[in-house]
C-alpha cells in the first residue's frame, strides 16, 4: 500500500490530507497575492451547471472584523479569529440556483482552505449559514455588519493567517466509510421502512 500511496500521490492530494483547522494565528500580515490567490482556487470551484453563485467579502480592517469576532464569540467562544489577518466570507446568490447554493458555497469555501494550507497559511471553517435565515441569527448579524443585502446568504467565513502551531489529526479508515455498488449497514438486516 505506501508504494500505491507514492505512485498515486502529488501536491494536491498531499495538500488534502495535510490541511488541519487552525484555530491561533501568529501575528502578521498575509500579503495580497496569496489572498488573491485563494480567491482564485474559491471562484474556479466547482457548482451546479456551473452558475457559479458565490461572492466573497474580504475583511482585514476594523470596525468590519470587530464586528465578525464579535458575532464569532457568540456562535462558540474565542476561537482565535481576531488573530487572523484576513477573514474571507462566503456570500451566495440563491437565485443563481435555488437548489444548490449551499454547496456551492461549501465547495468554494474547502477551495480557499486548501489553497490557503498550499500557500503556508492556516484557516479553519466558521459556518455561519442559518437554515431558517431566522431573525437575530448569526448570519443575520454578518449581514448586518457587513452591509450585505437580505437575498444573498452567508454560508461562511474563512480566517486565514499564519499558523501559529501545526496540528496533527487522523481520519477513520476507508474500508469503514466505503460500500460497493450498494450500501451495507454492519450489523444490521436490511429492512423495509416502517409504515
Amino acid at each position: 500500500m505506501g508504494r500505491e500511496r507514492e505512485k498515486l500521490d502529488n501536491e494536491v492530494l498531499k495538500a488534502i490530507r495535510e490541511r488541519r483547522s487552525v484555530y491561533r494565528f501568529k501575528p502578521g500580515p498575509v500579503e495580497d497575492e496569496k489572498i488573491q490567490a485563494i480567491l482564485e482556487a474559491g471562484r474556479w470551484a466547482p457548482s451546479w451547471t456551473n452558475t457559479q453563485p458565490w461572492e466573497f467579502i474580504v475583511v482585514k480592517d476594523d470596525p468590519a472584523k470587530q464586528g465578525i469576532c464579535d458575532i464569532t464569540k457568540d456562535i462558540w467562544g474565542n476561537g482565535g479569529i481576531e488573530g487572523a489577518s484576513v477573514i474571507i466570507v462566503t456570500c451566495v446568490n440563491p437565485t443563481k440556483d435555488p437548489l444548490h447554493f449551499i454547496e456551492d458555497g461549501a465547495v468554494a469555501t474547502q477551495n480557499m482552505a486548501l489553497a490557503a494550507h498550499s500557500l503556508g497559511l492556516a484557516s479553519y471553517w466558521v459556518g455561519i449559514f442559518n437554515l431558517r435565515n431566522a431573525k437575530g441569527s448569526a448570519e443575520e448579524r454578518v449581514r448586518d455588519v457587513l452591509r450585505i443585502p437580505w437575498g444573498i446568504r452567508v454560508v461562511a467565513f474563512l480566517p486565514v493567517g499564519i499558523p501559529a502551531y501545526h496540528p496533527k489529526g487522523e481520519r477513520k479508515r476507508l474500508r469503514d466509510m466505503t460500500f460497493h455498488e450498494e450500501y451495507a449497514m454492519r450489523g444490521w438486516a436490511k429492512s423495509e421502512p416502517s409504515e
